[in-house]
């Protein structure tokens, strides 16, 4: 049989665990008000599908051990605190992060947020004179077609070789339109686009 003094720490014990427990759910909700998720999102200066994404929240001073997962919008997540994403085709896309800080003392916030955006959009960017200026192939790999964009809406001369330098394709195409590649070999290939006397490169690879 337990003795009086016995039965008075018991109880000294659990009021002393429930009182932590409410002032810790307490704690944790004050906390999750100093966390605040945002993203900063750079297309690459090179590749307008390659998007440099980086976390921009907020989080409580010395608080530690990061879990973020992004959800890139096209099937593909990372836990990396600032990944690198290429995309497989040019479009709009919810972008979204989910994460989650230790703050210390068993207590964490959580916070997160989507953005909406449009990848691979070059068209009428930084040309306003209506000229040639850049380009991309999406996808790339290519399994059989492939698309050419360019920061321009007229119709533009492209020419694919291989790495002989013989014509495989030769064609006035213009933004988005099919080009079938179904019949080149694996390998390396070289997209020239051009107007007048100016000329763009690009490598392709074909990989099935």
């Amino acid at each position: 049989m337990k003795t009086p003094l016995h039965i008075f720490k018991l109880l000294f014990l659990l009021t002393f665990i429930t009182q932590f427990s409410v002032n810790t759910s307490k704690a944790a909700q004050v906390n999750e008000d100093s966390c605040w998720s945002s993203m900063l999102l750079m297309p690459d200066q090179f590749d307008p599908l390659l998007i440099h994404f980086t976390f921009a929240g907020t989080v409580p001073a010395n608080s530690f051990q990061f879990l973020g997962i992004w959800d890139f919008g096209d099937g593909f997540v990372s836990t990396d605190s600032c990944p690198d994403h290429l995309y497989s085709q040019p479009g709009p896309y919810v972008v979204c992060l989910t994460f989650s800080i230790c703050i210390g003392g068993g207590l964490s916030c959580h916070d997160e947020t989507c953005v909406s955006m449009t990848i691979g959009n070059i068209a009428g960017i930084e040309n306003s004179d209506g000229l040639l200026h850049s380009f991309y192939t999406y996808p790339n790999p290519v399994k059989s077609v492939f698309h050419i964009r360019t920061d321009t809406d007229k119709g533009q001369r492209v020419q694919v070789k291989d790495l002989t330098g013989r014509v495989v394709f030769n064609s006035i195409m213009h933004n988005d339109a099919p080009i079938d590649a179904s019949a080149y070999s694996n390998g390396i290939y070289f997209i020239e686009v051009g107007e007048g006397d100016q000329t763009l490169k690009r490598k392709m690879i074909i990989s099935r």
